[in-house]
C-alpha cells in the first residue's frame, strides 16, 4: 500500500485555512505480488489457445469445397467487373485527350 503522511498546515492566517490537514501520497507503487515468470505466460496462452481451437466448427470437406467455390467466382467476377469499368473509362479518357 502507499504511505500517507499527514502534516499539519504552519500557516496561522485564518483566510488561507489555518489548521487543515495536508495529506500527501507516496507516488512508488509497491507491488506485492510478483509478476508470474514467462514461462507460466506462455502455458497460460497456449492453453487458452488451445480451449479456444475446440470451440471452432471445422467444416467438413463439402463445406470446404463450397466455400472455395463461392471465393473463386465472387473474385472473378469483381475482375471482370472492374476490368469493365477500366475499359470503359479508359475510352472516355481517350475520346477527350485527343
Amino acid at each position: 500500500m502507499a504511505e500517507i503522511a499527514v502534516e499539519k498546515n504552519p500557516s496561522k492566517d485564518k483566510s488561507s485555512g489555518a489548521g487543515k490537514e495536508v495529506v500527501k501520497k507516496d507516488s512508488r507503487k509497491k507491488s506485492a505480488v510478483p509478476r508470474p515468470n514467462v514461462v507460466e505466460n506462455t502455458k497460460s496462452l497456449f492453453r487458452g489457445v488451445f480451449n479456444e481451437l475446440k470451440k471452432v466448427h471445422w467444416p467438413n470437406r463439402r463445406e470446404t469445397i463450397i466455400y472455395t467455390v463461392v471465393v473463386l467466382v465472387s473474385v472473378v467476377f469483381v475482375g471482370v467487373l472492374i476490368w469493365v469499368f477500366d475499359f470503359i473509362l479508359g475510352h472516355i479518357m481517350s475520346m477527350f485527350i485527343k
